[in-house]
């Protein structure tokens, strides 16, 4: 008998300890200790009240877990993780919790309702497909490492770039919050930007974070988002100038991109001119509902 129960009704402790089992032997490393457990789901806002274990005869068997927001008036869902015990796995379980799942967006009058997979993964793919998603593109992870002097494009002389913190990209009058979940602004709040602008009008920006070494030195930095001014006439001039300020290619740090939409081909271009290589790809996602 299958049965569920919404991950607040778990000691936190189990709701992690179903979460390692579910992922067991998963094609990426998704087990993770309880601290970052419990990080992970206040980061990008899972709610444990409207997340699912699945038990099958009493016994844990996978787990669902969901993160929800409202932009420009519509009710939106983000599936932040689903995966079945290994000993469950091949018999449905799956297919029964995404149609649960399915059902409690239904319940929330949720509009949409987003997920990512690994591009490689068929079954899961197949699995989403059959409860009503369709992928709408392909996100890639991209890093490099090193200095990218050698590499890097000269931002051009037409434009101006400043430096700010995430939330003033609200005020950006193109901003517009993205069907990549983690990529947007409530999930990169104490991330960093970069404004372009052209004389007076801004004309595109980039959203990233840093990380830095015990010595206070930059370590590392993650590139979210990059945009141009929707019909700017020279796309690729902003982006290199934003990837300029935002990459320092003197600097000998790590440099990655998480879930940049393949989509985006000027982003793309210039990223992989930077020396930059795709090092996993998913895909994106979406279900509609009739509300």
């Amino acid at each position: 008998m299958i049965t569920y129960k919404p991950l607040s009704e778990l000691p936190v402790k189990e709701a992690s300890e179903i979460w390692n089992r579910s992922f067991e032997g998963y094609m990426v490393q998704a087990s993770m200790p309880l601290d970052r457990f419990i990080a992970r789901a206040s980061h990008l806002g899972l709610c444990m009240e409207r997340s699912l274990a699945c038990f099958v005869d009493g016994h844990p068997a996978g787990i669902v877990m969901n993160s929800f927001r409202e932009v420009d008036g519509k009710k939106l869902a983000w599936n932040g993780g689903t995966a079945v015990a290994p000993e469950y796995r091949g018999k449905g379980i799956g297919l029964s919790m995404m149609e649960r799942n399915s059902e409690l967006y239904e319940e929330l009058g949720i509009q949409r309702a987003y997920l990512e997979a690994i591009s490689t993964n068929a079954a899961a793919i197949k699995l989403y497909e059959r409860v009503g998603y369709t992928v709408i593109d392909r996100l890639l992870i991209m890093s490099a490492e090193g200095t990218l002097a050698d590499n890097a494009q000269e931002s051009s002389d037409a434009y101006t770039v400043t430096r700010g913190q995430a939330g003033e990209l609200r005020a950006v009058p193109f901003y517009r919050s993205g069907d990549v979940w983690q990529n947007d602004l409530p999930c990169i709040q104490d991330g960093e930007c970069v404004l372009v602008y052209a004389g007076k009008e801004m004309v595109g920006y980039a959203l990233f974070k840093r990380a830095f070494d015990p010595s206070g030195k930059p370590a590392s930095i993650t590139l979210f988002r990059c945009e141009a001014a929707p019909g700017h006439a020279d796309v690729k001039g902003v982006i290199a100038s934003a990837l300029s300020e935002v990459y320092q290619p003197e600097l000998a740090v790590r440099r990655s991109a998480f879930n940049i939409r393949a989509s985006q081909e000027a982003l793309v271009q210039s990223l992989e001119q930077l020396g930059l290589a795709t090092s996993m790809e998913q895909v994106l996602m979406v279900r509609h509902y009739g509300n």
